[in-house]
């Protein structure tokens, strides 16, 4: 019986003890659960505190102010026009029996554009010359019969006004047979051509038109305000696209349109290489002043707040500020900076709409 006593009393001890170190080793657990969750809120609130400083920098777009030249004028739109453009009528009427020149064709004064039958005219003209000879060979004969003293004054006078009758009957039946040529009366392109083989035409239909293009022009309408600032010789730049061309001012009208009150300018285009045809629509911009070596910035950098204008500076310590300037000229794409910056400033160009005076910022794009 002890011996079952102390075998029962062994097995409680050993159950005591095993309970004992179980206890330790889920406190050790929990103290280690604890030191980890610990770790974790305290990378949470690290990673909080740094979002909140990247939420606080606004990104924007910086540019900084150049030098150059900028000019004040006046923008219209115009046509490109010439000053020698013609209409060609035939001068006989007939069938059109041949056209050597088309649309495009360069011509000089004086080329045959186009042929007409000229059938009946080389008959009259071939009648009228030997009527001519005849004529002359006759007045000849009674020449030297006249000298002899063997016929009078007055039948040689009158052989004489015969002779020239049929001289002058022949020059125009050549002028007539020169008709039958339709020809340019001055150098140029043939812009249209207004007749078909074939068809008979009269001397009210137009058969061609031609221009001279290395002379273009363009005409402008001036309000009568700025009559003051227009003279001869006046600076023109003349610009299509990506097509730009010089020209200056060739003629003022001196007279004021009253239903309008604008003044006729026409001016003269520089375009000897023939970079704008005729009827083409172009912008014309006539120079009235030039500023130069002053600050210019792009558009994109300023903000309107009624009449005044503002900008964003950026600091060293990429600190916005907000800054009121004063423009002078604006050539549509550039303006003229006459006061509040400086040709090393950092201009805000994209983002402004973020921002507020001592906003942090970040720049995403270099100084352009």
């Amino acid at each position: 019986m002890k011996k079952v006593y102390l075998i029962l009393a062994i097995i409680f001890t050993l159950i005591y003890f095993t309970g004992c170190s179980g206890n330790d080793s889920k406190k050790g657990d929990t103290k280690n659960k604890d030191q980890e969750k610990t770790e974790v809120e305290k990378g949470k609130e690290k990673k909080g505190k740094d979002n909140k400083d990247e939420t606080d920098t606004i990104p924007v777009s910086v540019k900084s102010p150049e030098r150059g030249d900028i000019n004040s004028f006046l923008l219209f739109s115009s046509n490109i026009d010439t000053d020698k453009m013609v209409d060609i009528y035939p001068m006989t009427s007939g069938i059109i029996e041949n056209i050597v020149r088309d649309e495009g064709d360069r011509v000089s004064r004086g080329t045959v554009l186009a042929f007409l039958d000229d059938r009946a005219a080389s008959i009259n003209e071939r009648k009228a010359e030997i009527t001519f000879k005849q004529q002359k060979a006759e007045f000849e004969r009674q020449k030297e019969i006249f000298e002899k003293e063997l016929i009078s004054k007055e039948e040689y006078e009158k052989l004489k006004f015969s002779m020239e009758q049929s001289r002058l009957d022949w020059e125009q039946n050549k002028l007539l047979l020169s008709y039958t040529k339709i020809t340019s009366p001055i150098s140029g392109l043939v812009s249209k051509r207004y007749i078909k083989t074939g068809n008979k035409i009269n001397t009210n239909e137009l058969a061609f038109s031609v221009v001279y293009t290395k002379e273009k022009i363009a005409v402008v309408n001036i309000p009568e305000q700025e009559k003051d600032q227009i003279f001869l010789d006046q600076k023109v730049i003349i610009s299509s696209g990506k097509k730009v061309l010089n020209g200056y001012i060739k003629r003022i009208s001196p007279a004021i349109d009253p239903d309008s009150g604008t003044f006729k300018t026409t001016i003269e285009v520089k375009d000897g290489n023939n970079v704008m045809v005729i009827g083409q629509f172009v912008n014309v911009k006539i120079i009235k002043k030039v500023h130069k070596n002053v600050i210019l910035v792009t558009k994109d950098v300023l903000m309107f707040e009624g009449e005044r204008v503002f900008v964003f500076l950026i600091n060293d310590k990429n600190i916005a500020s907000k800054k009121e300037v004063k423009i002078g000229f604006d050539d549509g794409s550039k303006v003229e900076i006459t006061k509040g910056i400086d040709i090393a400033d950092k201009l805000v160009s994209a983002g402004k709409s973020s921002l507020k005076n001592e906003s942090k910022v970040k720049i995403i794009k270099p100084i352009i």
